[in-house]
């Protein structure tokens, strides 16, 4: 009897530092996940930018080529042979917000003349914001 009121007797406030280690070890977890979950979460919204960014790029490269394609059509590439930027904002579901700024040069190599356009489509907030993107494409063709 005596051995077992001596081994409570030093047992006594074990139960509580116990429970506080077991309380900071779930808050640390916690906030490592939250920490971990914010992060995925700027990860996609970037990713779902970037894509919206290229999208915008390749829009603007298809008008001017569709430009280029149709002489009816004035304007962009088809007016110039070093045309100044030419800036579309779209305002379709998908690219809502976005725009692309494109840029025409031409340039003649062996009688032949080659129309390179340069399209940078941006997406989202200010430039200095995560929530941003921009991607840039450069496509190059015979002049028809």
């Amino acid at each position: 009897m005596r051995l077992d009121i001596t081994f409570r007797k030093n047992q006594r406030g074990l139960g509580l530092v116990t429970v506080i280690f077991m309380i900071t070890v779930g808050a640390l977890l916690s906030a490592g996940m939250a920490s971990m979950m914010m992060l995925g979460q700027k990860q996609v919204v970037q990713s779902f930018q970037s894509t919206r960014a290229m999208q915008a790029a390749e829009s603007g490269v298809q008008l001017e080529l569709s430009k280029l394609i149709h002489p009816q059509v004035t304007g962009g590439c088809a007016g110039a042979i070093n045309a100044a930027n030419t800036v579309y904002n779209f305002n379709v579901s998908g690219i809502r917000g976005c725009s692309a700024t494109v840029n025409c040069t031409v340039t003649p190599i062996e009688l032949v003349d080659y129309t390179t356009i340069t399209s940078i489509g941006r997406c989202g907030g200010n430039a200095a914001s995560l929530e941003t993107a921009s991607r840039r494409i450069r496509v190059r063709t015979v002049r028809p």
